[in-house]
């Protein structure tokens, strides 16, 4: 994180709305249960957050400096048994984001429109979620005066909704307050809340629900964690919440076009879009005429590629996963802003999946592509892969979804070939997702298309 992970010798990183429909209001409002009430008069900076972590885990002075792990094998413990159970309250915290008095940390967030830097918040968030998962960790066998034997790592970004109208300021304060809501054996949920102080009153912009995993202190292995404990009514219901965004994560991996075929409405739909492009007359089916305020998919691309230095690392010498969101999501508002013409808006940001870490040294590229548009909503499908120099070997790592929206209508993106027919039911799927159309990635929409 280069805003605030540049505030530590060796920082301690970590592989982070516009209209909802009031299902999705609802569930969200429903996400929470400890806050920060307006009149909180914590004083705690999001530096202080890093330099917390850093003393808990033992970070490293410098990347030549490397220190051995190994030792704190013994200080893990074998199961859940041994581990006290943990309340949501014992999670939960807050800390701000200085930006209305500190002028030159300032100039690390602000746009070049005078708005907020996105990809400096999910570097802050991806941060804040970690602390909270250390919080919520109490370990019978933790020695004073030593390193804590976890590794957290980030998962998966499960949802993050920006609120209708809410634009960040750049010389006000932020706050970010949340708490572990679910665990597993060695996984936990963490819901944050993100306020800016405006008018008097800290006013909701956002919320994200990250999914973070314990490691050994190697990151060799999973750890097990402190069990979480519900204990009234509220927490129930947003214990059972974490446990429905559990299930719904499998079935996003069971209904996967990889997978199973689109249903019937897909097919019917897929079909629709090649025939308002084939020939009738000529009896071709080939993609040579394209409707009226239409444009190809395969022409609006837009690629990068990062050289992954030291500086963006963790303490497992891997590449800070909030750097990797920052760099993705910044490529597709470029990306969303040359298709459309337009100033775009985040609405929407689902299900950031962290499948491998990304090694210092690699070469990182990055290619956002505008998979599907829907009014004045553009859906954006960020891929995230490295390549090996020496053997030339490329891996994906990372997909990212993104729901944008524009002032002006723009144009219809099709697709042109099967391949990217795919790209564009996937994108339809994740951006129906988030706006409340569908309860579940693979939900039917109508009888017919239920699976037997």
């Amino acid at each position: 994180m280069k805003s605030i992970l540049n505030l530590l010798p060796l920082a301690y990183r970590v592989g982070v709305c516009g209209h909802m429909s009031k299902s999705v209001r609802t569930c969200f409002q429903a996400r929470r249960l400890h806050s920060a009430s307006n009149d909180d008069a914590s004083t705690k900076t999001v530096r202080d957050v890093i330099s917390s972590l850093s003393a808990k885990v033992g970070a490293d002075k410098s990347f030549s400096q490397v220190s051995d792990r190994s030792f704190l094998l013994e200080l893990l413990p074998k199961s859940q048994d041994e581990l006290p159970p943990r309340s949501m309250k014992d999670s939960f915290d807050s800390a701000i984001i200085p930006l209305g008095s500190e002028v030159r940390l300032r100039e690390k967030y602000v746009t070049f429109l005078g708005g907020v830097r996105v990809g400096r918040l999910l570097e802050d968030l991806d941060v804040f979620a970690v602390w909270l998962c250390y919080k919520h960790l109490e370990n019978p066998r933790q020695k004073e005066n030593m390193p804590s034997p976890y590794s957290i790592v980030t998962a998966l970004v499960d949802r993050i909704d920006f609120n209708q109208g809410a634009m960040l300021k750049p010389d006000r304060d932020i706050r970010l307050s949340g708490h572990v809501s679910w665990a597993g054996r060695s996984s936990m949920e963490t819901v944050i809340k993100v306020e800016q102080f405006s008018e008097g009153e800290w006013q909701q912009v956002t919320r994200a629900v990250f999914v973070m995993v314990a490691r050994d202190p190697l990151n060799q292995g999973s750890a097990v964690v402190n069990p979480l404990v519900p204990e009234t009514a509220e927490e129930k219901r947003l214990f059972h919440a974490g446990e429905v965004n559990k299930l719904h994560r499998k079935v996003i991996q069971q209904e996967s076009l990889f997978r199973v075929p689109p249903n019937e409405t897909e097919k019917s739909l897929v079909h629709e879009v090649f025939m308002s492009m084939a020939n009738p007359e000529q009896l071709s089916f080939a993609s040579k005429r394209i409707p009226e305020n239409s444009v190809w998919m395969e022409d609006h691309k837009l690629k990068n590629l990062i050289i992954c230095h030291p500086e963006s690392r963790n303490i497992f010498n891997k590449i800070f996963g909030g750097f990797l969101m920052r760099k993705a999501f910044e490529l597709s508002w470029a990306n969303v802003s040359v298709f459309s013409k337009q100033r775009p808006r985040i609405l929407h940001i689902d299900d950031i999946m962290f499948r491998r870490p990304v090694e210092i040294g690699s070469l990182l590229y990055l290619n956002s592509q505008v998979v599907f548009t829907e009014g004045k909503h553009i859906q954006v499908s960020t891929k995230a892969s490295v390549m090996d120099a020496v053997t030339s070997e490329i891996s994906l790592t990372n997909i990212f979804h993104f729901t944008y929206e524009v002032d002006q209508l723009g144009p219809t993106v099709l697709p042109r070939t099967y391949h990217e027919a795919m790209l564009y039911l996937d994108g339809r799927r994740h951006y129906q997702l988030v706006r409340g159309l569908r309860k579940f990635y693979g939900q039917g929409e109508v009888p017919s298309d239920t699976r037997i």
